[in-house]
Parts: C-alpha cells; sequence; structure tokens
C-alpha cells in the first residue's frame, strides 16, 4: 500500500507510525488534494476499539449496502417513495418489476454472493462460512473478544429480535453476560454493518415515548442463518418469525432507496407508552413520511391506529402515510392512508 505511492514512506518514516491511519495522514498532509485514497472494508474501523487515530477532517465516508431488489433483479428503482417525499397529495404508484417471491428475497438477503447464488443449498453454505470466517474470526481479532461462544450466542439471540425495541439488559441476561459486555458486542455488530439501531423520533409533543432504538439486522440471510431457521423457502412464511423478518427486510430496502434518491433523509422508528407505533418515519427537512409494515395480505384499519395518531399529532409536516403489506391491491382507505403492495415500492 506505501510502497504504490509517487512518494513512498521510507522506512524510518513507517517506524515512526504506530498505525495504518497514522500512516495516511502522514501521506494525506504532504499533499492535500483530494482522491489520493481509497479504503474499502466490511467494517466501519473509526467505531472499532483498536482503532486510536481518525482521519477527521482529511476523509469523505460514504456506506454502501448490499444489493437493493431493483439491483439483483437488474431494473431502474422505482421513484414511488421520492414522490411521496416531494408531493402534497398521496402519489399513486403506477408500476411494479417482476421480482422474486417475497420469501425469495428475504432468504437470500442483499449481500452480492449470496444474492446472486444459483441453489439455495450454496447460498446457506456461504452463509454459514461468512458467519465462521469474518462475524466470528475476523472481527474478534480485531475488537479483542473474549469469548467466542459467548459473542455466538449474542448474535443468535439478536437475530431473535430483529424488528424489537432493543433491551439490551434483557439480552444481557438471556446471553448469560454483563449489561457492558451484551453492548459493547452490539456496538462490534454495529461498526461491521451487520445490525441497524433504528433510533426513536422524537419530538416536543408532550407524550411519554420510547426512547430505545429498534434492532434490525441489515442482512435478513444473516439473521436467519443466526438464529437458527431451518425453513425452506416454500416455508419460511409460516415460520413465526416471518413478520418480524418481512418488517426489517422492508425497512432495510426502504432504507436503500431512500439513501439513493434523498441522502439527506434520516430514518426513525416511532413508539408512545401508550402502544401507538409506527414502523418507519422518514424525515427530509421539515417533511415526514410515515410508514407502517404489515406482513399480511389483509390489514384492518383497527391494526394502524399508530399510523393515524401520528398523523393527527404531525398533520402539518405529515400529509399522509403509508402502509406498506403483503397484499395485490392498491387501497386508498382515506385522504391521508395508502394501503400499498409491497412489491410497488421496492
Amino acid at each position: 500500500f506505501l510502497l504504490s505511492q509517487k512518494e513512498p514512506l521510507t522506512i524510518d518514516e513507517v517506524q515512526k507510525v504506530p498505525s495504518i491511519f497514522n500512516a495516511l495522514k502522514a501521506l494525506v498532509d504532504r499533499n492535500r488534494e483530494p482522491g489520493h485514497f481509497l479504503l474499502t472494508g466490511s467494517a466501519n474501523f473509526l467505531m472499532l476499539k483498536s482503532v486510536s487515530e481518525t482521519l477527521a477532517g482529511r476523509i469523505a465516508i460514504f456506506e454502501l449496502s448490499g444489493f437493493a431488489v431493483a439491483e439483483a433483479e437488474g431494473y431502474a428503482p422505482p421513484d414511488f417513495l421520492k414522490r411521496c417525499l416531494k408531493e402534497e397529495s398521496l402519489p399513486i404508484p403506477n408500476h411494479k418489476h417482476p421480482k422474486p417471491f417475497l420469501e425469495k428475497l428475504i432468504a437470500r438477503g442483499s449481500l452480492p454472493p449470496a444474492a446472486l447464488a444459483s441453489e439455495e443449498d450454496i447460498r446457506r453454505m456461504w452463509f454459514e462460512n461468512y458467519i465462521a470466517t469474518y462475524l466470528e474470526r475476523d472481527l474478534r481479532e480485531l475488537s479483542q473478544v473474549a469469548s467466542l461462544g459467548d459473542f455466538r450466542r449474542l448474535m443468535g439471540l439478536a437475530a431473535l429480535r430483529t424488528a424489537q425495541i432493543l433491551n439490551i439488559s434483557e439480552l444481557a441476561r438471556d446471553a448469560g453476560l454483563s449489561t457492558s459486555t451484551a453492548r459493547n458486542y452490539l456496538q462490534l455488530l454495529e461498526a461491521s454493518y451487520q445490525i441497524r439501531k433504528l433510533p426513536p423520533y422524537f419530538s416536543n409533543l408532550g407524550k411519554r415515548l420510547t426512547k430505545s432504538p429498534k434492532l434490525h439486522f441489515r442482512d435478513t440471510g444473516i439473521a436467519i442463518t443466526l438464529s437458527g431457521i431451518n425453513a425452506s423457502v416454500e416455508d419460511l412464511s409460516f415460520h413465526p418469525h416471518y413478520p418480524a423478518l418481512v418488517e426489517t427486510f422492508l425497512v432495510e430496502e426502504i432504507a436503500k432507496l431512500v439513501s439513493f434518491f434523498e441522502p439527506r433523509a434520516k430514518i426513525y422508528h416511532y413508539r408512545t407508552h401508550a402502544g401507538a407505533e409506527v414502523d418507519l418515519v422518514i424525515e427530509l427537512g421539515e417533511r415526514l413520511l410515515p410508514i407502517d409494515i404489515k406482513a399480511s395480505s389483509s390489514v384492518s384499519p383497527k391494526k394502524i391506529s399508530g399510523l393515524k395518531q401520528f398523523l393527527k399529532d404531525f398533520g402539518s409536516r405529515a400529509p399522509f402515510g403509508l402502509v406498506v403489506y403483503l397484499g395485490e391491491e392498491i387501497l386508498q382507505i382515506s385522504q391521508n392512508v395508502l394501503f400499498v403492495p409491497w412489491s410497488y415500492v421496492i
């Protein structure tokens, strides 16, 4: 790496820097013209405890997620969500691209080797080896994980809690770990882009709001493997964990599309102590787009009371909301609520 530069550091200079980050700082400071270096990796090294030096003021960071469904299937990303963040009245999606069944998309995840695998057995083997090599070996070396067994057990229990409010104390108790150790392991999973802690949306409404983040695995294929779900693709929809996987998968797919169309947008979840809940809230400036995700083909209006309450509380910022569900029909049940099939959204 260092010798590939036009003016490489001398041996004496290399011996004076304790880390690759210090070496980079020395090289960048020698010539501050942007674009000389491209660092890639599957972990956010700036969040890892083993990294004591930063490149503040010298680096631009871009997060590249796994494949979006549109990328893997080879069609242009739909612009429905982009229109929802721009238009004042409810836009109606008018086209959906052919894509595999949702169960298959959830099972294969978004990591390129798995998403492009031709057979289920090959994909399952790749997931198992990814966990054994990267998650259990490489991350352990980077962060000095004390016990591989404890780390593996916590990952499995966390995978079973995807799409749930994160309770670190409860997770630590079930894993037989201290709260501080469980928190450190979760931080490592977040730094390696395995999980997303979806923050809660706050306002000044005076309501008692849940302040804990919601846990989502970034890849449902990894979550399925870690949680020990052995169901085939055909049987996955009958598994009791399936609704949580649907929510996690769609949250991540929506997050990818939003980051592509509107990089400035932020995403949250919303939940009050009274039980009003919205699975996903997209914020773009003063605009809010609440989205409820339902893992069923028919949804009773009573099941979207949280969305209705959100629209009532934030009517000036959220002119309408979406219910993304597994049905086939686009249904506008009121002036500001649209039921839209998942296949039109991603």
